[in-house]
């Protein structure tokens, strides 16, 4: 018997026999998928969190480049110069950074004294080293007090004071008392200060001579400037003499009667 004929332009039917080393494709019904290989993920594309397929931008050949070695030198070079820098600023500190910094210190302080007076409703002091006792606390060391209200003439310290850098030194209220320079500009000494150092007893110990800054238990003051300058030490037969001998090199805060400060940077601000 005659196999049948296929009507022309009508494909025969594939074997599904399988060949060794070649995919054969097999007629299905229409609508069915066909299993096909799954192609390699394409590295320049992937899934965000939400499933969404995105193409990686091409950055250009220096994308995955690193730091050549040239880059590493010049990098480590500079931040051996920043180091250096910082160096040379610890061992010799900028005056205006220094002078600044002390009068930032003054001026918070000043309004510690203030605050706390007017909260506690007691007499407070700021009050600054005059003591030649003490070479290392004379004319830098400043602290607020308060006055013991078991003991009268006592004084209570909340906190530990502060000492200026090395360098800077807060101006007498009298020009005779400025050390080292007799000729000081009358207009540029600590007028807020009290004229004459008294020796203070604070937490029941005899701490020495203080110059202050009076604050009232309504935080008011007697006005005046607190003036910082730079200073230098001298040696002598009776030993390291503190000396100021810049008179324009100074900065202050000027306190009025309210108690509110304002700070002053340019020698002109002060009285000649």
């Amino acid at each position: 018997m005659r196999a049948k004929q296929h009507p022309r332009g009508c494909p025969k039917t594939l074997s599904h026999r399988p060949v060794k080393g070649v995919l054969l494709a097999s007629r299905t019904p229409l609508g069915q998928r066909t299993a096909t290989a799954r192609r390699p993920p394409s590295p320049d594309v992937y899934r965000t969190s939400s499933g969404v397929r995105r193409r990686r931008r091409n950055r250009g050949p220096a994308a995955g480049r690193g730091f050549s070695l040239v880059e590493l030198l010049v990098v480590v070079a500079f931040a051996a110069a920043l180091a250096a820098g910082v160096g040379l600023a610890l061992v010799r500190p900028d005056e205006t950074v220094s002078l600044q910094g002390a009068q930032e210190t003054l001026a918070g302080l000043c309004r510690a004294a203030r605050t706390r007076a007017a909260l506690a409703g007691q007499n407070c002091r700021l009050i600054v080293g005059a003591d030649p006792a003490a070479p290392e606390c004379l004319l830098r060391y400043v602290q607020v007090v308060r006055e013991d209200p078991a003991a009268a003439g006592h004084w209570l310290a909340d906190d530990a004071g502060v000492t200026l850098p090395r360098g800077i030194c807060v101006v007498p209220p009298v020009v005779a008392a400025v050390p080292g320079n007799s000729a000081w500009p009358a207009g540029r000494r600590s007028t807020a200060l009290a004229a004459t150092a008294q020796a203070m007893t604070i937490n029941g110990v005899s701490a020495g001579l203080f110059y202050y800054v009076a604050f009232t238990p309504r935080g008011t003051t007697g006005g005046g400037n607190v003036v910082v300058t730079t200073a230098c030490t001298k040696a002598t037969r009776a030993g390291d003499t503190l000396v100021c001998a810049s008179p324009d090199q100074v900065r202050g805060v000027l306190l009025r009667a309210a108690g509110s400060l304002t700070l002053l940077d340019d020698p002109g601000a002060f009285a000649p």
